[in-house]
Order: structure tokens, then C-alpha cells, then sequence
């Protein structure tokens, strides 16, 4: 049996990565292996909390920005590199602290040593590996230079933090990628080889059904039993284009759709009445600034004349 630490920037949540290691801990867990969370935010989860982890706190969005975007928060990139420093230490500090709490012998940070929205953390995960002699699983879900974030480093100083650690080549660290393409990029880009594990669902899982815990479900979120939903399942993020699901909700209200289904019928035999409606439900919660997209998303649907319920405060990774 071996501990084993899983850490992200935020763990018990409804994104995409908290997701994927809440599968991957039933899987060791299964193994016989004991599996502890670490996280900067631990949503609904149990586990470790280092703050200074969470890539949406001011200090690190500011360090990511300045790094990524524009350097206009500090005197110089002397400045920047000195506050990086700064919190690595304190995150180096709090994963020293996990480790020697839990008896952690392997870690498996997840998008840390990628996706780039956390230099400190970058720096002080390479560092505890090395210093503690300490093996890892490096797992990238996406990677810093991909088309949809576009980060391009602002300074030598961030250039030469990424070319070290983003990703580190270490043979302590071990790198899992989800998809073929990302791997021969990584190759490509950084001579790093990695291990293609998918991102995929337990299809031998007990399939989801109706239950004394979510029989409600309906009705606590206001919709009636034979509403059709059309559920948004991802995070409220600009680049998912749920706009366009906001236009294919609009357009199935039109009345040559709704004549057809009160013709048909629903898919299990329900009726679609007079008073069924057709509700778009987001299920995700919004981040990475997105507070105007949200806003911009709620005033489109109001136009568009649909019904919406947004329910991310309902709903949790289980």
C-alpha cells in the first residue's frame, strides 16, 4: 500500500479536474492504496488546505496577469520574481506540512506543473520533490500554451520559470497527458515523454436513477415532471459558448418544434401538455472572472424569451 497525495489548485468541486481525481481516488482506493486531498479550496471535499494554492486569490491572479499578460504591477520583473519567491515558500512550507501529516510517499499534483495559474505553486512543488526525494504523478488536463488560454510569458524571468517547471523533467516526476496530440506537443515542445490516461466515465458504474435523495430534484429547482431540461453541465466560462445553447433552447420553443413533441410525446412515454416548458438549466459554477459573461448570459436569455435556472449552489461533485 502506498499514501498517496492528490492535490489541485481546488479539489471537491463540479470543474473538470476536480472531477477527474475524485475518480482517480476510488481507483487507488480500490488498490488498496490510502489517497488524501490537498487543495488551496476544498469545496465539498475533506482534506488539506494550503490557501495560498487557490489560483483565484488576488495575490496569485496578479502574479499570473503580470506574468502572462502584462507586467504594470510591479517596478520590474525582479519585483514579480520576489513575490513568486515569496508565497512558494509558504505553499513549500504547507505541502512539507500535508506530507509530513499524511506520511505522503507519492504525489499527484494535477494541473499544477501545466496549466501555469500558479507560479508559487510551480516552483514549490519541483522544489519539495527535490529536496524530499519525494516521486510523482504529473497529470495535465491542459497545458499554458494551448490556443484558448494563449499565455505568453512577459519577462526572462517568467520565461525561464516556465521552460524549468511547466513542466519539470525530472526523473522523480512521472507525466500522464488525457489525448495523443497533447503528448507529441509536450515532446515536441519540451523532449518530456508522458502516458496517455483518458479522461473517460466508469461505464461498469451502478447507471444514475432516481432515489429517495434526489426524487425532489424537480421540484426544488422549480421545473415540473413533464418540463423537457436541457442541462449545461460545464463551469460558466466564456470559452464553453453556452450562448449557443441559449440559441438551440430559443430555437426549440419555436412552435413547429413544440407541436411536434406535444404530437410525439416525450422519449418514456410522458406527455409534453399545453404547460410543459423547455428549461435551461446550468448546473456549473462561475469563475475566472466571468461575473460579466454570467451577467451577459442571464441578460441574453431574457431576451431570448426561455426559461433558466441556475443550480451550481445545488449540485456538488457526487
Amino acid at each position: 500500500m502506498t499514501t498517496i497525495g492528490l492535490c489541485h489548485y481546488q479539489v471537491g468541486g463540479t470543474d473538470g479536474v476536480s472531477l477527474e481525481m475524485d475518480k482517480w481516488r476510488q481507483v487507488l482506493e480500490k488498490m488498496g492504496h490510502e489517497v488524501h486531498l490537498c487543495g488551496g479550496e476544498l469545496g465539498t471535499a475533506e482534506g488539506f488546505l494550503i490557501e495560498e494554492l487557490y489560483h483565484h486569490r488576488e495575490d496569485i491572479e496578479r502574479i499570473t496577469r503580470n506574468a502572462f499578460d502584462r507586467l504594470t504591477d510591479y517596478e520590474n520583473e525582479e519585483d514579480l520574481k520576489a513575490e513568486i519567491l515569496e508565497l512558494a515558500d509558504r505553499i513549500e512550507c504547507g505541502l512539507r506540512a500535508f506530507i509530513n501529516e499524511f506520511s505522503i510517499e507519492l504525489l499527484i499534483p494535477n494541473n499544477i506543473w501545466s496549466v501555469g495559474v500558479n507560479l508559487p505553486a510551480v516552483i514549490a512543488f519541483a522544489r519539495v520533490v527535490r529536496k524530499l526525494r519525494i516521486p510523482a504523478i504529473a497529470h495535465h488536463h491542459d497545458f499554458h500554451w494551448e490556443t484558448f488560454r494563449g499565455m505568453t510569458p512577459t519577462c526572462a524571468i517568467v520565461r525561464s520559470m516556465a521552460q524549468e517547471y511547466l513542466p519539470p523533467d525530472d526523473p522523480l516526476v512521472t507525466h500522464v497527458v488525457i489525448n495523443s496530440l497533447v503528448r507529441a506537443e509536450l515532446r515536441q515542445r519540451s523532449g518530456v515523454e508522458s502516458t496517455i490516461v483518458p479522461n473517460i466515465f466508469d461505464f461498469a458504474g451502478k447507471p444514475w436513477c432516481i432515489d429517495e435523495y434526489n426524487r425532489d430534484f424537480r421540484e426544488t429547482i422549480g421545473v415540473n415532471e413533464n418540463d423537457i431540461l436541457v442541462l449545461q453541465a460545464t463551469r460558466i466560462v466564456e470559452r464553453k459558448g453556452i450562448e449557443l445553447a441559449i440559441d438551440l433552447v430559443r430555437e426549440l420553443n419555436e412552435s413547429n418544434h413544440i407541436e411536434k413533441l406535444q404530437e410525439s410525446g416525450l422519449y418514456n412515454g410522458r406527455r409534453f401538455r399545453d404547460d410543459s416548458q423547455i428549461v435551461f438549466v446550468l448546473a456549473g459554477y462561475s469563475e475566472d472572472g466571468t461575473e460579466k459573461y454570467l451577467d451577459q448570459l442571464k441578460e441574453k436569455i431574457k431576451r431570448a424569451g426561455i426559461q433558466a435556472r441556475f443550480i451550481a449552489d445545488r449540485v456538488a461533485s457526487r
